[in-house]
């Protein structure tokens, strides 16, 4: 096989032998499957054990030649080997005719179990049983090895005094039958016959020679067809699967013509390999001379090229040498401009952080100015709202009077919360703002706050859905009055921007470390630009919506003081507000009862500002019609209780809806 892989570029054969051990050999497939082998050769030790690896490889995609015995299986691409039933059929036609047709024969059979064994004593009992008078005494398993074969012989030869013939299933085996007799001294008076055939010393064709066999028959290896074979795979030319070797006598008649033979092939197979490493050197060398004559062909090429280039670089000198002349007078007036332009931007630069100065100083007075005014417009606002509050539990307010004076009660509520608003901010800023914290239950919490919203979401009819886990425990550490202003501006955002019959999501979700509230509304959407600037003070997203500016900036501060953070995100479906804040361990036994900060009355009429308002109220058909626009639910309902006695009254939040109405 070796030889014969000589004549093919670029084949690397790699041989590992079992030395008769299943498992090594399976492992060694195994080595031969990992390494992804292009093709792989097998001869087995046994059929049974080597059956399932094999098939492991064929499953796999490796191509696989099974050599001189078979497995259970026929999965396997193809098979080289000798018949063996064909052999032990002609050596029992080999003893049937040596005896002439009688006399007793001892069989010695290979590894138990194993296919060549198997067969060849079935082809050996199919010859001696067309003959009568040829009697076979005795079969015993020598495990195709020598000593074994000795071992059993030497019983054989004390249980039959007569032996005609001892027919070994190997050479090997043959061997130690006939050291066995030897030691008998009955070596004269029985025929050994083995099988093989194998050249070199120790082997059954010297065996013949020497006369301790009487012939043995050649099992071809067939090492050649298996290279062939294995390259018409590789190369995916037709290849045929079964092939089936012949074999052949050696007796003392051909036994020395078979040596002669034998030194002469080795003697070819040591000059072929000679004529390949000679060819190889001379290959070696042409590619060696090659690479000089290419190297040399280059060095000249760029000897040439610099030649060249010299040349050309000589005669480019003076040409660049004016150019650059041009080109220094140029770059010496854009010096010159560069150094100007430099002085205009340090003006314009000392410009901007004088503007940067100023815009800090003006919103710094900015929020002085709305502190300062806040203080102002606290007391005489209390002292308002008492007074509304009294005349209001007085039942003998007429009906229109009490309707101006609820008016007069929900604006003096919502200048209260925008002055507090505004102090807290101002706190927030000089960092004296504190934080209470105390045990806190997040999801009874916002449950709780929820109803305060249920008004307010049934008059725009906006869906609400509020999800959490039933098995998650929300109990933290917090400022209670603070949590509460950040859900109440949260979801009071979340219903102002929702459309009608549009939806509201938020969900409580917990991980190992953070509680995590998500608030969702649909038919928003935020400028990416927005979105980043939505929680820095005085910011409007909107300047046609009313409001401070200051309420997602002092929703983040608070957030912030839980040591928590708040991000927004928005997209063509809505926009989304989540506030993330660490989880801290508490006691079941400290928490305390939520507290109501924010006035649920007070959300309701804050928050839902009627496009038009209802007409149960219209004086007859035939009065005359007044349309009043204004984006204040409060301004028309104050001016409709105005005109509503003598005039009939339709209102709009806006031109559109109220052209609508004409």
């Amino acid at each position: 096989m070796l030889r014969e892989a000589l004549f093919y570029d670029g084949v690397e054969v790699e041989i590992r032998t079992s030395k008769d051990d299943n498992i090594k050999q399976k492992n060694d497939i195994r080595y031969f499957i990992d390494n992804k082998v292009d093709l792989l050769i097998v001869a087995p030790n046994e059929a049974a054990p080597i059956t399932p690896v094999v098939e492991e490889a064929y499953n796999k995609g490796i191509p696989v030649i099974v050599v001189d015995r078979r497995i259970l299986s026929d999965k396997y691409t193809a098979y080289v080997g000798a018949d063996n039933y064909e052999i032990g059929k002609s050596v029992g036609k080999y003893v049937a005719n040596m005896l002439n047709g009688k006399g007793t024969v001892i069989e010695i059979s290979g590894l138990a179990g194993s296919s060549p064994a198997i067969d060849r004593h079935q082809g050996f009992i199919n010859a001696i049983s067309s003959y009568k008078d040829i009697q076979l005494l005795a079969k015993e398993d020598g495990a195709w090895l020598q000593s074994q074969a000795e071992e059993k012989m030497n019983k054989l030869l004390d249980d039959y005094p007569q032996i005609d013939v001892v027919y070994a299933q190997n050479d090997r085996m043959a061997a130690g039958a006939y050291a066995a007799a030897l030691n008998k001294h009955r070596e004269n008076n029985i025929r050994f016959i083995g099988i093989d055939a194998l050249p070199g010393e120790g082997y059954g064709l010297e065996h013949v020679l020497s006369g301790k066999l009487n012939a043995t028959f050649i099992y071809p290896t067939g090492g050649d067809v298996v290279m062939q074979t294995a390259m018409d795979i590789l190369n995916k030319r037709d290849f045929l699967r079964e092939n089936i070797l012949k074999t052949s006598v050696v007796d003392s008649d051909n036994a020395l013509i078979m040596k002669m033979q034998t030194v002469h092939i080795r003697t070819l197979d040591d000059k072929i390999e000679t004529l390949k490493g000679k060819i190889n050197q001379y290959l070696l060398r042409y590619a060696t001379q090659q690479s000089i004559l290419i190297g040399s062909l280059l060095a000249l090429s760029l000897m040439i090229a610099l030649l060249i280039t010299v040349y050309l670089s000589l005669r480019a000198k003076n040409k660049l040498n004016r150019e650059l002349s041009l080109q220094k007078k140029k770059l010496e007036e854009q010096k010159i401009q560069l150094i100007q332009q430099t002085e205009l931007l340090e003006q314009q630069k000392m410009q901007m952080e004088q503007l940067a100065r100023e815009l800090e100083t003006a919103t710094h007075a900015k929020l002085v100015f709305f502190t300062n005014i806040s203080h102002d417009f606290r007391t005489p606002l209390t002292l308002i709202a008492d007074p509304i509050e009294q005349l209001l539990a007085d039942k003998s307010v007429t009906e229109r009077s009490r309707q101006l004076l609820e008016l007069m009660k929900k604006n003096t509520h919502i200048l209260l919360r925008l002055v507090n608003q505004v102090l807290d901010f101002r706190k927030v800023e000089n960092g004296r703002m504190e934080l209470h914290s105390e045990p806190f239950d997040l999801l009874s919490g916002f449950q709780e706050w929820n109803d305060s919203f249920r008004v307010a979401l049934l008059k725009k009819h906006i869906s609400f859905t509020f999800d959490y886990s039933s098995d998650v425990d929300y109990r933290t550490i917090a400022d209670i009055e603070k949590m509460e202003r950040i859900y109440f501006n949260l979801f009071s955002n979340a219903i102002k921007y929702t459309p009608e019959n549009g939806k509201i999501v938020i969900s409580l979700e917990s991980d190992s470390q953070n509680y995590c509230l998500k608030i969702f509304n649909s038919g928003s959407y935020i400028a990416p630009v927005d979105v980043e600037a939505v929680f820095e003070r005085f910011y409007q997203v909107d300047a046609h919506q009313a409001g401070t500016g200051i309420g997602l900036a002092l929703v983040r501060a608070f957030v912030e003081m839980h040591r928590g953070n708040i991000v927004a995100h928005s997209d063509s479906k809505g926009t989304m507000f989540v506030v993330t804040l660490p989880k801290q361990d508490i006691s079941e036994s400290s928490l305390v009862e939520n507290s109501k900060c924010v006035d649920v009355e007070d959300i309701s009429t804050t928050l839902i500002e009627s496009e038009i308002i209802n007409e149960e109220e219209m004086i007859e058909e035939d009065s005359p019609t007044v349309l009043i626009i204004d984006d204040n639910s409060d301004i028309r309902t104050y001016v409709k209780s105005l005109l509503s006695v003598e005039y009939r009254v339709l209102e709009a939040a806006d031109g559109i809806k109220g052209l609508s109405l004409l």
